[in-house]
């Protein structure tokens, strides 16, 4: 009987462990869609980064930054070389954040991964306060 009882203590104990553990914070899917859309895919992948950073997915984070770099180089060099309209950045920048989140989330995070969404106000105010003067500063200098 006092067998017993060890094996339900433990059994017990375990599952209280796994309860009591905090799932990790992440900036969700949704989000870096968004801020990709929104603002650039530099910002939603700053979003990435701090999920991966997080996560200790060093391999993760350097990939995702060659990728970045090789994807804003490509679309400037594309719409430059094809005099393409400003209005392209938008659906290049959503179709970078789906290249972030199909292929380099659900590999270095995992697909059905469980976690707290962190809070967005943050990177909103930092994005606002980074982008309103450089918009400002274009509209001025043109």
């Amino acid at each position: 009987m006092n067998d017993n009882y060890t094996e339900n203590n433990q059994a017990e104990t375990g599952t209280e462990k796994r309860t009591a553990e905090k799932l990790p914070e992440f900036y969700s899917k949704r989000l870096i869609l968004v801020f990709s859309g929104l603002f650039s895919i530099l910002f939603g992948t700053v979003l990435l980064l701090s999920n991966l950073k997080k996560a200790g997915e060093k391999k993760g984070i350097y990939q995702v930054l060659i990728f970045v770099f090789i994807y804003v180089v490509g679309i400037i060099y594309t719409i430059q070389s094809v005099k393409a309209a400003s209005n392209w950045s938008i659906p290049l920048n959503i179709l970078g954040a789906l290249i972030l989140n199909e292929y380099f989330w659900n590999r270095y995070l995992g697909k059905d991964v469980e976690y707290e969404k962190k809070s967005w106000i943050k990177p909103a105010i930092i994005s606002m306060c980074i982008s309103i003067p450089a918009f400002l500063a274009l509209v001025y200098l043109s």
